[in-house]
């Protein structure tokens, strides 16, 4: 039975394992490993869980003044696995996950996974300052990133929507204006109505971001006026 190329991917990770059999195991899942009599890489993945988790809050913490609920939305988003599997996609890692009858690179959960197993064996082998600063780079964490995504974890069509209602109109309506683009990646403009008067519209990549991005440029007219 061949073994992963350890090295190739240490050099994907910018990090070289002092213990290699960690790296293997990392990339063996469950699938392959029972008919193999292996170990998996299941272990790895809870603790890598528990790092990403921690380091990711650690960061949010110390860099932003963002309220509980935020903070939870932000971190929620950051460590989920359609984002942490941007990574695993862009460096083509799913290429060495040793697995059995069925294709990996279908299935976001695997490849979120296996970026966990990653730092699950990556923090046996090194500690957390190495977990943290692989994260922190191959995630891309930013004060720009971060600002960027408080705009999409907050609520602001509830704020709006209490906004309102302590001014006294109560006639909200949010409304398709335009939707352009393919039919496997469309962009949709909502309008926020409100007493009958269109205020503002926003463009996003679904209906309900576009929404809350008009929200909060009502908020801004509103708040202008």
């Amino acid at each position: 039975m061949e073994t992963i190329d350890t090295g190739k991917i240490s050099s994907i990770l910018g990090y070289t394992f002092k213990n290699e059999n960690l790296l293997q195991t990392a990339f063996t899942h469950s699938s392959f490993a029972n008919i193999h009599n292996l170990q998996s890489n299941e272990r790895l993945e809870f603790l890598g869980d528990s790092v990403l988790n921690f380091c990711t809050t650690q960061f949010l913490f110390n860099n932003f003044s963002f309220s509980e609920g935020e903070l939870s939305k932000t971190r929620a988003y950051l460590v989920s696995s359609e984002y942490v599997s941007k990574f695993i996609q862009k460096n083509d890692l799913i290429q060495f996950l040793q697995c059995h009858n069925f294709n990996p690179r279908q299935s976001t959960n695997v490849m979120g996974d296996l970026f966990e197993a990653i730092i699950g064996a990556m923090f046996l082998d090194a500690g957390i300052e190495e977990c943290e600063k692989f994260i922190y780079e191959s995630l891309n964490f930013s004060t720009s990133l971060i600002t960027e995504l408080q705009t999409k974890v907050r609520d602001y069509k509830t704020e709006l929507q209490e906004f309102l209602q302590e001014s006294g109109s109560l006639n909200l309506a949010y409304k398709l204006i335009n939707k352009t683009g393919p039919a496997h990646l469309p962009e949709f403009t909502m309008a926020v109505e409100i007493d009958g008067k269109i205020y503002a519209s926003a463009t996003a990549k679904n209906k309900k971001e576009a929404e809350n991005l008009a929200a909060q440029n009502a908020l801004k007219v509103l708040n202008n006026n």
